[in-house]
């Protein structure tokens, strides 16, 4: 049975490479430490190579040993150097793998309720057919993952936007944005993206769906003992719309989930939230696919 992550912040993990993308993580998580109090981890995660590399590149596994045994106490040691550059407490790790599924694991061992991610800049080609560690963390991940871009922004998280479309995955965005909102005091704004913009909508039936939308929205805040003040109705293209509300009201902060897609659906076509995470200047929380995060 896979584990319940509640939507509590009790612990944080900073998964970093040691790049400039990952150290824009730490302002954001250091905001979020100051208002929670949350237990950090940090951790680093060398790449394991193919068998030829090590062939290629060292004589004798004695060799290859040595230098990975150097490599991981050089990494540690710069995770303890950061730290205290940075006057930070945190736990810190050190691992050996595929990042992506190393991070993963980690935040399941160690109950993580938050990794913060650095979004790395790919080459459109390489969106499509590499990806970056941060996107397949996000599609892989049973943890919610704070993305942050590489843009400089002020840090603060006093309003956060959860984009719904009514399915049961955008109740879940609204149930979590809601438990987030609550435990940073930041005001929450919703919004729904109507995707018909192409096809004539009687008036009539338009603003039934908004009070069918608005009152959607009402009983799942109200299940949680809280109401929703700002609804924002959109139509149009949804990533685009999301990204515009986004910026027109200073949202700090989206909360998305991802959706598991498969084969040429997932590499041609994407998602929702894939098209946001890849051109948004604002950091993502980004939600587990498999439904794992609950609110509390």
């Amino acid at each position: 049975m896979k584990p319940k992550h509640s939507s509590q912040i009790r612990r944080v993990l900073w998964a970093t490479d040691f790049s400039n993308e990952s150290m824009f993580c730490l302002p954001w998580m250091e905001w979020v430490q100051h208002r929670l109090q949350p237990e950090v981890h940090a951790l680093y995660v060398l790449p394991r190579f193919s068998d030829w590399v090590y062939e290629a590149a060292f004589f004798s596994l004695e060799d290859l040993r040595l230098e990975i045994e150097s490599t991981r106490e050089k990494s540690a040691s710069k995770l303890v150097e950061i730290a205290k550059r940075k006057g930070l407490d945190y736990i810190a790790a050190v691992r050996e793998g595929i990042a992506s599924e190393e991070i993963s694991g980690y935040a399941r061992e160690q109950s993580i309720d938050m990794i913060f991610a650095g979004r790395r800049g790919l080459s459109e080609i390489e969106q499509i057919l590499v990806g970056s560690t941060t996107a397949r963390l996000v599609r892989n991940s049973h943890t919610p993952v704070f993305v942050v871009p590489r843009e400089k922004r002020k840090v603060s998280i006093k309003r956060i936007l959860a984009p719904v479309d009514l399915n049961e995955l955008s109740m879940r965005e609204l149930r979590y944005a809601i438990s987030l909102a609550r435990q940073l005091r930041s005001e929450l704004l919703v919004t729904h993206v109507a995707e018909f913009y192409n096809y004539k909508v009687p008036a009539l039936k338009h603003h039934q769906l908004i009070e069918r939308i608005n009152q959607r929205i009402a009983n799942v805040a109200a299940d949680m003992g809280y109401e929703v003040e700002n609804i924002i109705h959109e139509t149009g293209e949804p990533a685009h719309k999301i990204m515009e509300v986004a910026a027109g009201h200073d949202i700090d902060v989206i909360v998305m989930a991802t959706s598991q897609r498969r084969g040429l659906e997932k590499f041609l076509m994407g998602s929702v939230t894939q098209k946001v995470l890849l051109a948004t200047s604002i950091p993502l929380v980004v939600l587990p696919p498999n439904g794992d995060s609950t609110a509390a």
